[in-house]
């Protein structure tokens, strides 16, 4: 580990930057300051942050303690050179900015999700920092979750029996929220074989090569042969949740606590028929996902261990979702990987 201590820059000053932190109900920290503020001292500091809202940048300020405010996040990373990046703005400008800060030379990213727009940006995201050597993680920040990771334990582990399918209901785009979803499903399943989906609205004119984000429906199939099915219409309610299913067992797992495990039992109803049964979840260690990627991250720059979600992981989770909407416009089965996609989305 280095004994120096990186110097840290934030490029926008929204919510998940830093303002989430006065939300009273959410576990503390819950944003990327709040990660930095929580940190192990003298680790990571923030020396300076770059929004075009001079409110937001000087409410950050005010509250941080950070004096080196900038409108302009390329002069930003001219004067002060970081060391890492948190990239909270979003998404159509996530691109631009990840290849600035690369070309500037940063050691680290820390970027929101999704990645990227389009498959040629996230493309050329994971391309210039393997180029550079600058480690980066997307901020699927499931991937650093006990919980998620002891599910995905049981499932490797046979824990459920052989893995048949899984479905997944959310609400919101298939970006902003779906892409969370859609790296799951890499990580439990592996890579995708084809997809069959719909959008719930299209926009943005007949090319359909710009769009909005918008919710939408799919079926998957995976090259190990098992199943997914997405549900993520527009709710009045949040929810985010995964019903794993396999052949001796069930998890299931999401948002406000939802964190069941099954496993085949003798009925209470039938004599001589097993039904599945609630059986306590296993133990697991659940530290805060935020200081958790942080602490990912730190441990990238200085090469102690490996980025947990890459810009490779980050491009297959937007390609599921690009793919549901390739598969809207087509009426067919989309097969993965997309040799080209010219859908741009327009996410925040």
């Amino acid at each position: 580990m280095s004994l120096k201590c990186l110097r840290a820059a934030i490029i926008g000053c929204g919510r998940v930057a830093w303002m989430l932190e006065d939300d009273p109900l959410d576990t503390k920290p819950c944003t990327h300051m709040g990660a930095y503020m929580a940190f192990d001292a003298g680790v990571v500091e923030v020396i300076a942050a770059s929004d075009t809202d001079n409110e937001r940048l000087e409410a950050f300020g005010e509250r941080f303690g950070v004096k080196a405010l900038y409108k302009d996040y390329r002069k930003m990373l001219e004067e002060v050179s970081p060391d890492i990046v948190s990239i909270c703005a979003w998404a159509t400008d996530r691109h631009r900015m990840a290849l600035d800060a690369i070309d500037s030379g940063v050691k680290g990213i820390w970027s929101e999700k999704a990645i990227a727009t389009s498959l040629d940006e996230a493309r050329e995201i994971a391309e210039a920092s393997e180029a550079k050597g600058v480690a980066v993680i997307v901020s699927h920040l499931r991937r650093w979750s006990g919980e998620y990771n002891k599910a995905k334990e049981i499932i490797d582990e046979g824990g459920i029996g052989a893995l048949q399918s899984i479905v997944c209901h959310f609400g919101g785009s298939l970006l902003h929220t779906g892409t969370h979803a859609f790296d799951i499903l890499s990580w439990f399943q592996g890579p995708v074989e084809w997809v069959m989906g719909e959008i719930e609205k299209k926009t943005g004119g007949n090319d359909w090569e710009t769009t909005e984000d918008a919710g939408g429906r799919a079926f998957i199939k995976f090259k190990n042969g098992t199943y997914a099915t997405i549900h993520a219409e527009a709710k009045a309610y949040f929810f985010f949740e995964f019903d794993v299913i396999g052949s001796a067992g069930r998890i299931r797992i999401g948002n406000n606590g939802v964190l069941e495990y099954y496993t085949p039992q003798e009925s209470r109803y039938y004599t001589g028929i097993r039904e599945l049964g609630l059986e306590p979840f296993p133990e697991f260690v659940q530290g805060n996902i935020w200081i958790e990627a942080l602490g990912n991250l730190v441990g990238a720059v200085n090469g102690d261990e490996a980025s947990r979600n890459t810009p490779r992981d980050g491009y297959r989770a937007l390609e599921l979702a690009l793919a549901i909407h390739e598969s809207s416009r087509s009426g067919y089965k989309v097969f993965l990987p997309l040799k080209e996609s010219k859908i741009k989305v327009r996410s925040r």
